[in-house]
């Protein structure tokens, strides 16, 4: 092998330099010990699939590619979830600008006086704690109890893990730079050790001097930081009619708001109403206005009764439709809810499911003969449908989301015969169409903050090798979000712990390597109980999951640390095995520039030095890693000086890492035909330390 093909590839394992030409010049030859002689045995057993595994990588991996002339035995690929699911899942932990944005222009308190008075206690003590019934909007009060107590300071939304023994709060970092918000409402209940971690962390934030706000129910106000002064309790939701005021005004002026507040139809809307029913309204009517100046009463009228029309409440409609549709009719229920989940479906694919799903309940179908009763267009408009190019979508958009809200409320009984139905009907969709079912299923249980319909995405989609990569974006979404995570991280990990579905498993690490891109520590915990009873053949999806995860910034001295305490048991071989292959690949990845990417990151020295230390521990062989680095050292780059710190730091001390690194830069040194190398000199000045000892 030439010094070129070598300096591209790497060492070849098999290939001792100086038993072909002797020991380099003032070099002594040492005997090999029983360690060395094994390393040799496996460093030629192994060169073939390390070439592999080095030589070979496509860069930013956003899509699939196979490049082969010959495949044998398995084939192991990922697809990689993108960036914009990515920045989705980030926008779910954090809130967004304008959302903050929305929530100040709209906010209004029911009372006024008590607000005053929470917005004071908080802002003098900086922690704080808002209870109520849901949809009285405790959430959108914690927003903006924080942007007023601290205006144009970043909100972030925390959330807790309650598989670990303190809730994951020792992950949490607060600082005076962000306020936080940390919903509590949907943990039914907390240990002993969650409680103390709680009140840890109230104490943190009076340290980092930042803005805590935690909503939670009475109950759990009481017992778990019933030391805070500052509290809030929402008895009821702001009245629609004062939101639609304050929000009309700022949107479409005196004027405008005016007619629409003494239009009768509005009022009778407004009634009794949610205040996001005002707000939609708004919205509808900023969007519909016709022209921008002056209207005529006419206008007014015209104006105000198509907004409403559009902006009907969809559960009267639903009931009123149901209730015409009974008995002779009832299959129309059935395509309706068959429209809702296959919305987008070709229209043979509808009625194909329709007719599934109709046994299932145990409805005739209005079709008893092939050519039998009217054809499917009429019945579609009876839904609210229609066909476009041969595809079925509602005429309203939302109207989806409506129909499945009503269902898992009015109809219960529903609920768990058309998850497992939908399971084999979006089979037959396109492929963008099985994403956006999978999203529906994500968003009704978001609205209804119940965690079953992600856990059927789980149960009979995460079965499917078919339909488990269009689950995995929704799932991981939906383990990030504060209404939902704590319940489907939990979901995930009773999974892993069990000895259940193999698939299962491995919808789990996809959906680990996805959502922890954002909170690494809880993926990290259930990728380590994967590796735990997983066999080898895992080894490389596992490996590229941790890769992915460590990729994010910031990630990469996480990833690092939780990797050495993988081999810390000798009693869980695999699970040392594959983190010892990750180290290698992370030490030793230099991106698409010269520099190590762990450099590149900013990871701290003593975490680079630990991680040296612990691959040699966990019985991996450093050459590739090291001569990446070596490369870097030789070329000059900017961060060389940190390179070098590390390396001999790592070694000083270590004997083991010490003997691999020597031996690394002997081989580097015959590959490349160079004296007086920068790697030289890391070793004469470790060999100065040791005589000095």
């Amino acid at each position: 092998m030439s010094a070129e093909r070598e300096k591209e590839n790497g060492p070849e394992e098999g290939t001792d330099r100086q038993d072909q030409k002797g020991p380099a010049s003032g070099e002594e030859t040492r005997p090999t010990d029983d360690r060395d002689d094994q390393n040799d045995r496996d460093e030629r057993s192994e060169t073939q699939r390390r070439k592999e595994q080095w030589a070979n990588r496509i860069r930013k991996n956003t899509g699939q590619a196979l490049q082969a002339g010959e495949i044998k035995g398995d084939v192991h690929y990922h697809q990689h979830i993108g960036e914009q699911t990515t920045r989705r899942l980030r926008q779910t932990a954090e809130v967004p600008r304008e959302r903050v944005e929305e929530v100040v222009s709209t906010f209004c308190p029911p009372d006024t006086h008590a607000y005053s008075a929470f917005l004071a206690g908080l802002d003098r003590s900086g922690t704080g704690v808002i209870m109520g019934r849901p949809g009285t909007g405790r959430t959108v009060t914690a927003i903006h109890s924080l942007v007023s107590c601290r205006p144009g300071k970043p909100i972030e939304q925390l959330t807790l893990d309650l598989e670990e023994k303190d809730a994951g709060v020792s992950h949490i970092d607060l600082d005076a730079d962000h306020t936080y918000y940390l919903d509590l409402t949907s943990f039914p209940a907390l240990e002993s050790t969650h409680q103390v971690a709680l009140r840890n962390l109230v104490k943190q934030n009076r340290v980092a001097e930042s803005m805590l706000v935690f909503i939670a129910r009475a109950e759990q106000a009481n017992e778990h930081v019933q030391d805070l002064q500052s509290r809030l309790t929402i008895d009821g939701s702001a009245r629609a009619v004062d939101v639609f005021d304050r929000v009309m005004r700022s949107r479409c002026g005196d004027t405008d708001t005016a007619h629409w507040l003494g239009h009768r139809g509005l009022q009778e809307t407004l009634d009794g109403a949610e205040p996001v029913r005002a707000l939609r309204i708004v919205h509808k009517a900023k969007e519909c206005r016709p022209g921008e100046g002056a209207l005529t009463d006419e206008d007014y009228t015209t104006w105000i009764k198509e907004v409403l029309q559009e902006c009907a409440d969809a559960t009267e409609e639903l009931a009123s439709w149901f209730k015409r549709q009974d008995l002779d009719t009832e299959f129309r229920r059935v395509l309706l809810a068959t429209v809702a989940v296959l919305e987008g479906g070709h229209r043979t694919v509808i009625v194909e499911h329709a007719d599934r799903l109709a046994r299932r309940w145990h409805i005739p179908s209005l079709w008893r003969t092939p050519i039998s009763g009217e054809g499917l267009t009429p019945h579609l408009w009876e839904t609210g449908a229609q066909v476009r190019e041969d595809t079925v979508r509602f005429k309203r958009p939302g109207s989806a989301a409506d129909v499945l809200d009503y269902l898992w409320r009015e109809h219960p009984g529903t609920r768990g015969s058309l998850q497992e139905w939908a399971a084999e009907a979006v089979l037959d969709l396109p492929t963008d169409r099985k994403v956006e079912a999978a999203r529906r299923w994500f968003e009704l249980a978001r609205r209804h903050e119940d965690v079953a319909p992600v856990q059927s995405l789980i149960n009979f989609w995460g079965v499917s090798r078919d339909l488990m990569w269009y689950a995995v974006p929704a799932i991981a979404e939906a383990a990030v979000t504060p209404e939902l995570g704590a319940l489907v991280r939990a979901a995930l990990y009773d999974i892993v712990r069990s000895t259940g579905s193999p698939m299962k498993d491995r919808t789990v690490l996809e959906v680990c390597r996805v959502y922890g891109r954002v909170r690494p520590e809880s993926a990290l915990t259930r990728i380590r109980l994967i590796t735990e009873k997983a066999s080898a053949l895992w080894d490389q999806n596992l490996v590229s999951a941790l890769q992915d995860i460590a990729a994010e910034p910031d990630h990469t001295a996480v990833v690092l640390r939780t990797l050495g305490s993988w081999t810390a048991d000798p009693g869980k071989g695999r699970r040392k095995a594959v983190a010892g292959t990750a180290l290698a690949r992370l030490l030793g990845d230099r991106g698409d520039a010269s520099v190590p990417t762990v450099l590149s990151d900013g990871v701290a020295p003593d975490v680079l030095v630990d991680a040296w230390r612990t691959l040699t521990s966990a019985g991996q062989k450093t050459g590739r890693p090291l001569w990446n680095w070596f490369d870097f050292l030789e070329s000059g780059g900017r961060e060389r000086k940190a390179a070098f710190e590390v390396l001999w730091s790592a070694a000083h001390g270590d004997e083991v890492f010490h003997r691999d690194l020597e031996r690394s830069v002997q081989r580097w040194k015959c590959a490349h035909e160079l004296e007086g190398t920068v790697p030289d000199r890391l070793l004469e000045l470790l060999n100065e330390r040791e005589e000095d000892r």
